[in-house]
């Protein structure tokens, strides 16, 4: 996927996700009137901004799935493979942002008197449910080879921001020109994107493999002698 597009899912997605927070906000604010400020800044402000951060990855997953199921029904498929595993660099990104969330206040006052009980089983609790997610997201990943190029495709629940190092593996379609080239490896074969824009790495041996080099070899991408 091109760096704007990246750039155009995660905005919309963020911008999207602070009218999502701010509607639930406004549905809750009889309740709120009545619960104390203590209460309101450890538990439920906590809470808001945990369920933001599940909307926006779920919502820049989904906004990118249906962009690559457009591109999907316009191409002929040749061969479909399960995607790799995320790292955990990869995947830090959100519990980065969730350790923000709860524990911002500690890295700024330097005291625990700010870390409530109920706090952290709040963090505990996201903590498993993003890790649960990140593995349904990993199985429901998919790299496809088309007759015009490589989609990688499936729901994303990582945080992918445009300006940092790109993700492997990154949800999106990749035309065969714009792949610089590929590395044949033991037991994948890694394809690296134009101007280093990340790599797609493909787990695969014997017919499969011989299958894409095949693909790779008609659409002109060049072999890669080194990593």
């Amino acid at each position: 996927m091109s760096r704007m597009k990246k750039s155009m899912a995660f905005f919309l997605s963020f911008m999207v996700t602070i009218l999502f927070i701010t509607f639930i906000t406004i549905l809750l604010d009889p309740i709120l009137k009545n619960i104390s400020m203590p209460s309101i800044k450890n538990t439920i402000l906590p809470l808001l901004l945990s369920l933001g951060l599940l909307f926006f990855a779920f919502f820049q997953g989904f906004l990118k799935w249906k962009w690559n199921n457009k591109t999907l029904k316009k191409n002929k498929v040749f061969l479909e493979l399960q995607g790799d595993s995320f790292t955990n660099i990869e995947k830090s990104w959100i519990y980065i942002f969730l350790i923000l969330i709860y524990f911002s206040q500690l890295f700024r006052d330097f005291s625990l008197k700010s870390i409530t009980l109920g706090r952290i089983a709040l963090f505990i609790i996201f903590f498993i449910i993003i890790y649960f997610l990140l593995k349904f997201s990993e199985k429901t990943m998919k790299i496809v080879f088309t007759k015009n190029g490589v989609i990688v495709n499936g729901l994303d629940l990582r945080i992918d921001i445009p300006l940092g190092q790109p993700i492997h593996n990154a949800t999106g379609y990749y035309p065969y020109n714009s792949i610089d080239s590929y590395l044949p490896l033991q037991n994948k074969i890694e394809l690296f994107t134009e101007f280093e824009q990340g790599k797609i790495v493909v787990e695969t041996k014997g017919k499969e493999r011989s299958q894409i080099l095949y693909i790779l070899k008609q659409n002109k991408v060049k072999k890669r002698k080194y990593v």
